[in-house]
């Protein structure tokens, strides 16, 4: 092609603003085609799952569970049952995923350009990752490693670990029940887009989920002790060990628990007196909760949007779980038993003086202003994204001078 040596004057040049209008416009576009795939992506799951025996979110007929080839072993996917609802709720999840998928924007995720070049510049965008997903990030990094990894960070405050190095270039980011109570609403679609976008580089390497039963009448740790009995804790293969904590005996108000399993498994299954473990010793709160691990089975990204269906076909005992989503309810209702308990505990304890307090003050805003204290009980916060801390990704990175860096290479 020939290059003209000079361009007419009549000739119209493209300005800055063009080039940035050409910029928004082909990102729309890619926007939207990343819709449209992870549409039809949902659309193809959707085909391929059971329906639901009806509405009313029925038990449908028991499917056994899958056996499938993944790295010449022979794992097992854990059967679904097609509930239509979801009442269970997710309690805890570790996943891990190649570094590899930090390196570049997800759909909907405003991640750097380019590869990252040290470690921290990893780290950064994985705290980066976790904010948009969960609406916190890293807080701080661990004395030590953890897991096999040769660092560890705080996710958020209290609410988790990151773990990095060593392991294969991978990254372990692990979401405990304290985290999963905190984070933003919608954090298990965010986390399953995520997964399903990296799938070749991630997978859930555990997963808890959780069902509560605050009057005990559907079920309690008595009914998870007599369906074991019943063979109802069994799939077809051998009977699992079971295990009773607490005064079976003598209830002393103290809390019972049922293990069914061992923890060193890829199944393990919980039934406690949620209430009186946090101190009311008269609730019938009761929690259903199976630990799932990715030993001898694929934990499938979907249990996170559906607690409900992969609890419920963990065990024939747990058949019974029906459709509401009750997290909500649940962090509200700790706080509410933790208050009340909280008022029998200063009451028997210091209510000897706060009276004695009253008689020589003269007033209860004398001795209230004589004793308060400008906190909150770390037992009563309800664990929320809202209360932010201060971000690693944001923090200003300090880097020596270029001669220096030269030097010391």
């Amino acid at each position: 092609m020939k290059i003209p040596h000079a361009i007419p004057a009549d000739l119209g040049l493209l300005t800055e603003s063009d080039f940035a209008r050409i910029g928004e416009v082909v990102s729309e576009s890619l926007k939207a085609a990343h819709e449209r795939l992870a549409a039809a992506r949902d659309a193809r799951q959707r085909a391929l799952l059971p329906a639901p025996a009806n509405n009313m979110g029925g038990k449908s007929e028991d499917a056994p569970a899958r056996l499938v080839l993944e790295d010449g072993q022979i794992v097992e996917v854990p059967a679904r049952r097609g509930w239509g609802g979801d009442t269970a709720f997710v309690d805890w999840v570790n996943y891990t995923s190649h570094e590899s998928a930090y390196y570049h924007r997800s759909p909907g995720m405003e991640f750097f350009n380019g590869s990252p070049v040290t470690d921290d510049e990893v780290i950064a965008r994985v705290s980066v990752a976790c904010l948009k997903i969960f609406g916190f990030g890293i807080t701080a990094e661990r004395p030590t490693g953890a897991n096999f990894y040769k660092r560890s960070f705080v996710l958020g405050e209290g609410c988790g670990m990151v773990c990095y190095g060593g392991q294969r270039s991978t990254v372990l980011v692990m979401l405990s029940g304290a985290g999963c109570a905190a984070a933003a609403p919608g954090w298990e679609k965010r986390l399953y887009d995520w997964l399903v976008f990296h799938r070749h580089h991630a997978k859930i390497t555990r997963i808890d989920l959780a069902h509560d039963d605050f009057t005990g009448e559907r079920y309690s740790v008595d009914k998870a002790d007599a369906d074991f009995d019943a063979g109802l804790y069994c799939n077809g293969g051998r009977m699992p060990d079971c295990e009773k904590r607490g005064n079976w005996k003598r209830p002393n108000g103290k809390g019972r628990t049922f293990y069914v399993g061992h923890r060193s498994n890829g199944k393990f299954a919980r039934i406690y007196e949620k209430g009186r473990e946090l101190g009311d010793k008269s609730s019938e709160w009761n929690r259903v909760e199976a630990e799932l691990k990715s030993i001898g089975r694929t934990i499938p990204f979907e249990a996170l949007l559906e607690a409900g269906c992969y609890l419920a076909a963990c065990y024939p005992a747990f058949a019974w779980i029906s459709e509401r989503q009750e997290r909500i309810v649940t962090e509200q209702k700790k706080a509410e038993v933790t208050y009340e308990s909280g008022c029998a505990w200063l009451k028997k304890q210091v209510g000897a003086w706060i009276n004695a307090l009253l008689q020589i003050e003269g007033s209860p805003e004398a001795v209230i202003a004589k004793i308060i204290r400008d906190e909150i009980p770390s037992r009563l916060k309800v664990p929320s994204y809202l209360f932010g801390g201060d971000w690693l990704h944001d923090r200003k990175r300090e880097y020596p001078p270029l001669d220096t860096a030269i030097a010391a290479w």
